[in-house]
């Protein structure tokens, strides 16, 4: 690769937030958006690292590749069936890596979104408060807009 493309490319994945990819975590076909719902982040460093009780497979060619790409990290946004569904939540940045010590659970519905939030402790910033709401379309992330999700 030359120099110029590679000043190219490095502005290209600061313009897209810094990372995170979705993964479909069901098989068969893809669905319409109407059939599945969509669980993402709110921040560019707070990924999923595990659904109902396993954690993330990236061993799978897409979310191999995906990881690699974004640094070994679970994902953003996850595409799932609706219905019962439990959540692992992780914080990944350069600096600091963890998952939560437990899972969060949710039913989902059909064409639905939900958006894992946190919220860092005021008395010890190393203690994350994670939890998840149903997400308005008016809310979409930056994240979800390049993804058209």
């Amino acid at each position: 690769m030359n120099r110029s493309r590679f000043f190219i490319l490095i502005p290209f994945f600061f313009l897209i937030g810094c990372g995170g990819y979705h993964s479909r975590q069901y098989s068969g076909p893809e669905l319409d958006r109407s059939q599945i719902s969509i669980i993402t982040t709110d921040d560019q460093f707070v990924t999923i690292g595990g659904l109902d009780g396993k954690k993330i497979d990236m061993s799978t060619a897409s979310n191999f590749s995906n990881a690699m790409m974004w640094g070994g990290r679970f994902p953003r946004t996850i595409s799932v069936l609706p219905g019962q569904h439990s959540v692992w939540p992780c914080y990944q940045n350069p600096y600091q890596s963890a998952c939560a010590e437990g899972w969060i659970d949710l039913e989902t519905k059909a064409g639905q979104s939900y958006i894992l939030k946190h919220e860092r402790s005021k008395e010890n910033k190393k203690i994350i408060k994670f939890w998840i709401e149903n997400q308005e379309r008016t809310e979409k992330t930056r994240h979800q807009k390049l993804l058209n999700l």
